[in-house]
């Protein structure tokens, strides 16, 4: 059996941490569920050198919502009815995290792509990734306001499936990705309105 390692990792977010996927222009759809909140969640990905939005839209039970996060030079803001949030760098602190994997298998088939496999154990959940280096994406190019949910791995891959599971092995939170078009993004896209 594989020797089990443990990483460490401390996440210092800074705006260039905010800058995603500079080597990606393009659209990135994916859906999530979180079962402890009873959300279903979809997320359109617009990324442009070190520009990126997210528009998320969100049903919880009997309510719905939409929002957009948009990550620039300008800084980190939640846009939702027309008014403008910005996101305190100290909100989106990840902190240290231990998490250990506990294995790995490569080509794995997952949503359309060759992955490798990873699990891992941060003493109370386990939470399955499947990466591929087929984007030209990488685990750090997800936005720290999208990374909260997720343990920090030392990657090179982007997760697109990640499965979270509770200590009675319930899966408590799924992220896939549905679709990744490289395409032209409009600049306007990146507007605060």
């Amino acid at each position: 059996m594989k020797t089990m390692k443990t990483i460490f990792t401390l996440l210092i977010l800074t705006m260039t941490s905010w800058s995603m996927a500079q080597n990606f222009e393009g659209v990135i759809t994916m859906n999530t569920t979180n079962e402890a909140m009873k959300e279903k969640a979809s997320l359109t990905w617009y990324l442009k050198g070190n520009k990126s939005r997210m528009d998320i839209s969100s049903q919880a039970g009997e309510i719905s919502t939409e929002y957009a996060i948009i990550a620039d030079e300008k800084g980190l803001d939640m846009v939702a009815e027309g008014h403008v949030t910005a996101i305190n760098k100290a909100a989106l602190d990840l902190g240290l995290q231990t998490v250990t994997l506990l294995s790995e298998k490569s080509a794995v088939q997952m949503n359309g792509y060759a992955c490798k496999q990873e699990v891992y154990f941060d003493g109370k959940t386990q939470t399955t990734y499947w990466l591929t280096d087929a984007l030209g994406l990488a685990f750090n190019d997800i936005p720290a306001i999208i990374r909260r949910n997720m343990p920090t791995i030392d990657s090179n891959g982007f997760p697109v499936r990640m499965e979270k599971r509770n200590a009675e092995g319930k899966v408590v939170l799924t992220q896939d990705v549905v679709s990744v078009k490289p395409s032209k993004v409009e600049d306007s896209k990146f507007d605060r309105k």
